[in-house]
């Protein structure tokens, strides 16, 4: 999460430079929408990461990215602390294997309440 919130304030000081140092306006502004948009997308990310359990699914929001994952389809769940992309805000992952070879990543607060909600212990 860290990175995130670095990353969309370095993004926010990159505007207010472009904004006050770049002469040609269309160059200004097409660089300021550009930041903007990332800038955006960073703070849907950081605001809109949830995980919601209802009785037959799990949903996943992070930014723009919606998935569903029926629970009946989790394989299994294990302890990661893996980088690679991914829906969860922490590096203290879950990695949730459901369906035929399909995987997903997600940062839970609460990882013991989570593995209860989707019925599922952690794999060693």
């Amino acid at each position: 999460m860290m990175i995130l919130v670095i990353s969309l304030i370095l993004d926010v000081v990159a505007i207010v430079f472009v904004v006050l140092t770049v002469p040609e306006t269309i160059v200004m502004l097409l660089t300021a929408t550009v930041l903007l948009l990332a800038a955006v997308l960073i703070a849907s990310i950081l605001v809109g990461t949830h995980y919601t359990v209802d009785q037959t699914t799990l949903k996943i929001v992070s930014g723009p990215i919606r998935l569903r994952v029926d629970l009946g389809d989790i394989n299994s769940v294990k302890a990661t602390r893996n980088p690679l992309s991914s829906p969860a805000l922490s590096l203290d992952r879950l990695m949730i294997n459901y369906g035929k070879n399909r995987k997903v990543m997600v940062s839970p607060a609460d990882k013991r309440g989570f593995l209860k909600a989707i019925g599922q212990e952690l794999e060693n």
